[in-house]
Order: structure tokens, then C-alpha cells, then sequence
């Protein structure tokens, strides 16, 4: 499958919120992105996160299939302003353990010191991790009220309203902005 036909979406707004949209369709039955290990290592490339060629197993893309499932979970908490499920929380909590293998380090550079903070990911668990700290900064602060799901008929898109007055409805202007406006825009001319 090319790139061009994988339909991956970027107007999630954070990266976690980019990986939760590789299932499409919620609305409906659901359509999976992520069928094949590498299905999910294309997705880290196309992501920029990491690039891994192999790295990806059955269960790992299992296992990222879950905290996917577990972060949809929290947003839709949040977006519907719900309790946060605590299997949810678990999940992202176990990857967030995880990132304590790279902690920042104090390196000497020409005698001095120098804090390094493990940001990039090297591999596809790193990625994994990446993602789930993601999802923590944004389900467990304020920005969590901007967490939206598209009002847009068969569109389940998730994305972070980053508008300056917090009133985006739609994944996209382009495409269910539009076809809601068009829609209204028939049922008014049809009662005229």
C-alpha cells in the first residue's frame, strides 16, 4: 500500500492525537490503519518519529494498539467531560514508566556541564513512549477543554481546537465544515 493510499490525517493537532485518528471511522464499526507491524512502522516515519525498518513485532503492534485505544479513551472523557476510565490511565501510566529509560543526564562537554534530555525517540518502543507522554501533557492539564471530537456527519476525527476562540466543530473546514455548511445550506434552500 503506498503512502498516498495508508489515508493517514495530521489535523489532530498533537501526535497522540495524530496516532488515535489511525483508527478512522469510529463512528461506524471503525476502520484500522494499524493492521500490520508494518503498517505501524510506517506510520512513526510518516510521523517523523522515528524511522524503524523490522522493529515492529505482532505484540508490540498490540500493545500500541492498546495505548492508542487507551488514549481515544481519555479523550473521549475528556471531550465529553466524563470521569477518566482508570484502565485508561494505566495503560498510558505503564508507557510513562517506560520513558524512564532514557532520563535526562549531566554529560561533560569540554569540562563543562551539560544537561541532555532524551527527547527523540531511537526506536518503535521510544516512539510508543513519545506518544504516551504526549497524550499525558495534554489529558492532564488545562489544555485538555480544548479536546474535541468532529460534529461532522460520518466523521469521528479527534483533534485539539487550537482556534484563538475555541469554537472549531470540525476536523477539517475543508471537508466536514464544508459538508455540514452544504448540507445546511439544502435544507434551507428546500424550504424556500
Amino acid at each position: 500500500m503506498s503512502e498516498e493510499q495508508r489515508d493517514w490525517v495530521w489535523y489532530g493537532g498533537r501526535v497522540s492525537i495524530d496516532f488515535v485518528n489511525t483508527k478512522r471511522d469510529r463512528y461506524a464499526a471503525g476502520r484500522e490503519l494499524l493492521a500490520r507491524p508494518a503498517d505501524l512502522e510506517a506510520w512513526f516515519s510518516a510521523a517523523e518519529l522515528v524511522p524503524c525498518r523490522g522493529e515492529v513485532d505482532e505484540e508490540l503492534l498490540a500493545e500500541a494498539r492498546q495505548l492508542r485505544e487507551a488514549i481515544d479513551a481519555g479523550v473521549r472523557a475528556v471531550a465529553h467531560d466524563d470521569r477518566f476510565p482508570a484502565d485508561a490511565q494505566q495503560v498510558i501510566n505503564t508507557w510513562l514508566a517506560r520513558t524512564a529509560q532514557h532520563p535526562p543526564r549531566l554529560e561533560l562537554s569540554g569540562g563543562r556541564p551539560v544537561l541532555r534530555i532524551a527527547t527523540a525517540p531511537v526506536d518503535a518502543r521510544g516512539a510508543l513512549c513519545q506518544i504516551a507522554l504526549d497524550a499525558a501533557e495534554l489529558l492532564g492539564s488545562e489544555t485538555r477543554k480544548r479536546v474535541r471530537i468532529c460534529a461532522g456527519a460520518n466523521c469521528s476525527g479527534r483533534f485539539v481546537d487550537l482556534s484563538a476562540g475555541g469554537r472549531r466543530r470540525w476536523c477539517q473546514m475543508a471537508v466536514c465544515g464544508n459538508r455540514a455548511k452544504a448540507a445546511q445550506h439544502r435544507r434551507a434552500t428546500a424550504r424556500t
